[in-house]
């Protein structure tokens, strides 16, 4: 495996998911596209992901714990396969982990449950905010997520129709003035809050945190290694386009070029001689000297399991996710094993 990019801890006090504005994904596809079989991924009708009934409009619960023992009772009346005792101790469990809000007043609990044969989801509202331990502020729309644990599209899926909602920046106010189930509902699944037809690049990205600029140099490279613990760092020119990749691979490569390493002993550099010269001219070394353009990327709507493929194609840590040229997030290999088994 090309280097090893540690994420940002992996389950940081507060999770935050954003899409950039763009069409649903599969929404330009051509009329071959539309002829093919449907896609294996493509999951309930949002109708079917929660009704009328598992809507609680306004609760005036404000402690998270006892908010979702009442939405997962909800479900427990809808499919009597869900045991609500082992339902919310999961979804506890998984809260514990690090609440995931997918954007400021909007919680997204959920858990993947063994003999659930479909995804189902309850949503409440509330003026006054639901308190959730380790979050940042009070939740004003929270939407329980229960997924079967063979399904890992089921609750990305939801996750993303409901973030491709909040791109309306009115969406969370609008839903909470709501005053009944059936307001609630309706306005909830309108228009855009349709389930994806696939879960895209897009819905399971990080936005980038440690990022370099074409004109840094090497000693800006390696302080930012070093600060944020990642082995693979992603280089955008002034526009924010993608122009490479630099690595501390790389930077090894230009204390010990390949040639040195043709020797049988390298112990005549026992005072790091090589490192030492790299570290007189470190300042004035550029990016372009450890810039490589063998990295893995995908566009924003292309399908997730691409991702899969470009850090299988390319053995790399990370995979870097484009709009158009420009870098819209990455998706390290810890992250997508994390989104696909356990989120």
């Amino acid at each position: 495996m090309k280097g090893n990019s540690s994420p940002q801890g992996p389950f940081p006090a507060q999770r935050a998911a954003a899409l950039p504005r763009r069409p649903p994904c599969g929404a330009n596809r051509n009329k071959e596209s539309e002829s093919m079989p449907p896609n294996p991924t493509a999951g309930p009708d949002p109708a079917l992901v929660f009704s009328e009934h598992e809507v609680l409009c306004r609760t005036p619960l404000a402690e998270s714990g006892e908010l979702l023992d009442r939405m997962v009772r909800l479900l427990a009346e809808r499919d009597p396969a869900i045991d609500p005792q082992a339902a919310l101790r999961a979804v506890l469990d998984r809260e514990a982990e690090a609440p995931v809000f997918l954007a400021p007043g909007v919680a997204m609990p959920h858990a993947r449950l063994e003999g659930l044969e479909r995804t189902l989801a309850a949503v409440a509202t509330s003026e006054g905010g639901v308190r959730f331990p380790g979050a940042e502020g009070p939740a004003r729309l929270v939407v329980l997520v229960l997924a079967p644990v063979h399904e890992p599209a089921g609750y990305l899926r939801v996750a993303a129709g409901v973030a491709r909602r909040l791109q309306d920046p009115a969406f969370l106010d609008e839903v909470v003035r709501r005053d009944t189930p059936a307001a609630v509902r309706d306005f909830f699944l309108r228009g855009a809050a349709e389930l994806p037809e696939f879960v895209c690049a897009a819905d399971i990205m990080e936005r980038p945190s440690a990022v370099l600029r074409e004109t840094d140099s090497v000693k800006d490279a390696i302080d930012l290694i070093v600060r944020t613990g990642r082995t693979e760092i992603p280089v955008v020119d002034k526009e924010g386009a993608l122009v490479g990749e630099a690595s501390a691979d790389e930077v090894l490569g230009l204390c010990i070029p390949d040639y040195l390493l043709w020797m049988e002993d390298l112990s005549v550099f026992s005072n790091f001689e090589p490192f030492a010269t790299l570290l007189r001219k470190e300042a004035s070394t550029w990016m372009a000297d450890i810039l490589s353009d063998d990295y893995a990327s995908v566009k924003v709507d292309q399908p997730a399991i691409a991702v899969a493929e470009a850090l299988a194609r390319k053995d790399a840590g990370v995979c870097y996710v484009l709009d158009g040229d420009k870098l819209a997030g990455v998706v390290t290999l810890p992250h997508f094993l994390n989104k696909v088994f356990r989120d």
